[in-house]
């Protein structure tokens, strides 16, 4: 997703609009409204067709049954969500909240990427590692 579209899933309605594929309805407590309620967007495929992702902390979850409840699955597998600790409806957010919650969303991608290249980097050395001591 582009950062433009990341910045726009700060708003409830744009995460809302995202739901066109969600695979349960209305009348249960993970319907398409109350996703984007709790901050998730969707980002669903064919193999995991009710995926979503939090738009602050980016933490993705799926496996989702009708009984769940989207607000308390978000807190109980991402208590550290900013969004989360605010604990505001969108008609209570502040642009001072609104700021900050972009700065941590920004501070989250920045941590998700540097781990991904940590990664990356412990593997490459691992390869160098073994390579080296064949040469020995």
């Amino acid at each position: 997703m582009k950062d433009k579209d990341q910045i726009a899933m700060l708003r409830e309605e744009k995460r809302l609009e995202t739901f066109k594929k969600w695979p349960f309805n209305s009348n249960t407590n993970i319907s398409k409204e109350k996703m984007a309620v709790a901050g998730f967007y969707f980002i669903g495929n064919k193999k995991e067709p009710d995926l979503v992702k939090c738009f602050i902390c980016q933490k993705e979850l799926d496996g989702w049954e009708e009984e769940d409840s989207a607000w308390e699955e978000h807190k109980k597998h991402a208590s550290y969500c900013q969004f989360i600790q605010l604990n505001k409806s969108s008609s209570e957010i502040t642009m001072q909240d609104v700021q900050d919650l972009d700065m941590h969303r920004m501070m989250n991608i920045t941590k998700q990427v540097l781990s991904k290249k940590i990664e990356e980097f412990k593997k490459q050395a691992e390869k160098t590692r073994e390579l080296l001591e064949n040469c020995v």
